[in-house]
């Protein structure tokens, strides 16, 4: 899923003894990584950007995944003796699914009909290259997104239950405004980026506003 790894593991009895590792993406076979001796190198500043780690297994990790890292990957392990071939097929796809439950800290918020709540991530600085998803409920479903890489603006989700409610700062923070009693529940946020990976919980109960004046 987007914002998540993945390592990519040659096997093992075709490592032993290799002269030179190079790892190849898409259906052109660019190079992006290699490995001759115990040095390693990345190719692709573009696409995979701070995302590759090569280790001196040949094990190839890609780290905050987007769509756009799907497609073939080759590695072309050359020993003295010639060259052997593996190739993996990726597929990424768009937004976790689900935030495991278990994942990170619990707040409890509580505040009145009308009144907004903001749901604070406590990141203290954005890198600019993390993906923020936020989800809303047993279930899990998608209310906003944002990804910092490509500068796009964030994305908000189920118009009947939020409309023209829910903002997302740069810290990933979100608020909703003008709150109804529908929008009690739990809420999870999911922050990846090529450092880390960051998990938040809270759960939000909306109080009824009852009128005292009379």
């Amino acid at each position: 899923m987007e914002g998540d790894s993945v390592t990519l593991n040659p096997d093992l009895t075709q490592i032993q003894g290799f002269i030179l590792i190079e790892w190849r993406f898409g259906s052109q076979g660019s190079i992006i990584a290699n490995i001759v001796g115990k040095v390693i190198s990345y190719e692709d500043e573009e696409i995979f950007k701070d995302r590759l780690q090569l280790d001196q297994t040949g094990s190839l990790t890609i780290k905050n995944m987007r769509t756009k890292h799907s497609g073939r990957y080759k590695a072309d392990i050359s020993h003295s003796t010639g060259t052997f071939f593996t190739k993996f097929i990726v597929t990424v796809y768009e937004s976790p699914a689900v935030i495991d439950a278990a994942e990170g800290e619990m707040k409890l918020m509580s505040v009145k009909e009308g009144d907004p709540v903001i749901l604070q991530t406590d990141v203290p600085q954005l890198t600019g290259d993390e993906l923020i998803v936020w989800r809303f409920g047993d279930e899990g479903k998608l209310i906003a997104k944002h990804d910092l890489e490509p500068k796009s603006p964030p994305l908000y989700y189920d118009e009947e239950r939020f409309r023209d409610r829910l903002k997302l700062d740069q810290t990933g923070s979100l608020t909703i405004t003008n709150t109804r009693t529908t929008h009690s529940g739990v809420y999870k946020v999911k922050i990846s980026s090529n450092k880390q990976t960051l998990y938040k919980r809270f759960t939000v109960t909306v109080g009824e506003r009852f009128d005292t004046s009379n």
